[in-house]
């Protein structure tokens, strides 16, 4: 898990708090890192998984390793280093499932990406210079590269729509929309009034955007939901900002459930409050369990409904009744794992870019199942831990 750090401030939407939740992610080295097959270089270019992210994330490293197990060559790069490569990519045509296809050169190797994913890829990781215009020019411009490379590769992931990620309001709204219950949501600058509005005696304020905001390279402050006093909110200033304020749904049990490719693993998670894994992450209880079958039937719709082959969803259950919070497409699994013991969603996820990489060279059938040594080889591989 990415370590957490106290400084007096504020923490939550809108109240104090002290200590301020922060992630220091600015000593993480960064690097690129390829995983190629160990045979003569080939004249074309090279069919090849690329996997952006940033340094300090331990899901790639493991994915990497794992891929290169089972023969699928890889290059991973991340946001803090990125604007050292040297990079020149070409539009090609051909690339099926309705994209065009790219071949680039990236650090004098000719790849072909056949798969692309890119996760927590921030603009606000990569260096900053002394000029802000350069700064920006820059960070925009490899955002956009990347953004772009996963709409031009025969596949990409979380999804197959690039770029267009549900937010938390498309997620309750279609949530809702397909006959699952979501708490009652009002969007507000005004938490005092829409508290005025909720049943109970306590609710839930978190924000709109991401739960983190990088006010430096490298240097994260979280701002995480809260469960609140209903009356404490009623008396709470007026915000600049929008927040979501919503009711507190009383539940038997809180699921972390991973949907990748159509498959679903669950755990049930055990907390004192929501930012109880980064400030008491020794309380928190992660415990693997089969997903009620409604459970499994809500996130395959959902991720159907948004074109999700991957996707952390966060559901509650409440009198046998599911109850949806959210899906992060960029979330962590190393630390459900690790927690948890096993990692069923480290592997499921390798078999999937594979099968994804195989679809992209025309091999239309099912891969070659694992024999039994490649399992266990896969089951002992538990490097780091990240969230």
């Amino acid at each position: 898990m990415l370590s957490a750090t106290g400084v007096p401030g504020r923490a939550g939407p809108g109240r104090p708090c002290d200590p301020r939740l922060t992630v220091d992610l600015r000593g993480a080295p960064g690097s690129v890192t390829w995983r190629l097959p160990e045979t003569e270089p080939v004249a074309d270019a090279a069919p090849c998984v690329v996997l952006a992210d940033r340094a300090g994330c331990a899901e790639f490293a493991v994915l990497q390793d794992t891929l290169h197990h089972l023969g699928v060559p890889s290059v991973r790069v991340d946001a803090e280093s990125v604007a050292a490569l040297r990079l020149s990519a070409t539009v090609t045509g051909g690339a099926g499932h309705g994209r065009t296809g790219c071949v680039l050169d990236l650090d004098g190797r000719r790849i072909a990406p056949t798969v692309v994913w890119a996760r927590h890829f921030s603009p606000h990781a990569m260096p900053a210079t002394a000029d802000a215009a350069q700064t920006l020019l820059l960070a925009e411009s490899w955002h956009s590269f990347v953004r772009q490379l996963c709409s031009l590769a025969p596949a990409s992931l979380p999804g197959d729509r690039p770029g267009d990620r549900p937010g938390r309001l498309e997620q309750l709204a279609g949530a809702a929309a397909a006959g699952i219950r979501v708490p009652r949501t009002v969007v507000t600058t005004d938490p005092a009034r829409a508290a005025a509005a909720m049943p109970g005696r306590r609710v839930v304020v978190k924000v709109v955007g991401e739960h983190f905001v990088e006010t430096s390279p490298g240097l994260l402050t979280g701002v995480l939901p809260e469960v609140a006093a209903r009356a404490e909110v009623l008396r709470r200033p007026a915000l600049a900002y929008p927040v979501i304020v919503q009711e507190h749904v009383e539940h038997d049990a809180e699921l972390r459930v991973y949907h990748v490719a159509g498959a679903v693993h669950a755990y049930a998670v055990g907390k004192r409050a929501p930012d109880s894994p980064w400030r008491e992450e020794a309380e928190v209880t992660v415990t693997p369990v089969a997903a009620p079958p409604a459970a499994a039937d809500a996130v395959r719709r959902l991720a159907s409904l948004w074109g999700l082959t991957y996707g952390a969803f966060d559901l509650l259950l409440s009198a046998g009744e599911v109850v949806f919070l959210e899906v992060n497409t960029d979330g962590d699994w190393r630390w459900f794992e690790t927690k948890a013991g096993g990692r069923a969603v480290s592997t499921a996820v390798a078999l999937a870019v594979r099968t994804l990489h195989l679809t992209a060279l025309g091999n239309t059938g099912p891969p070659s199942p694992l024999d039994l040594v490649d399992f266990l080889l896969l089951g002992t591989r538990t490097h780091g831990s990240g969230r």
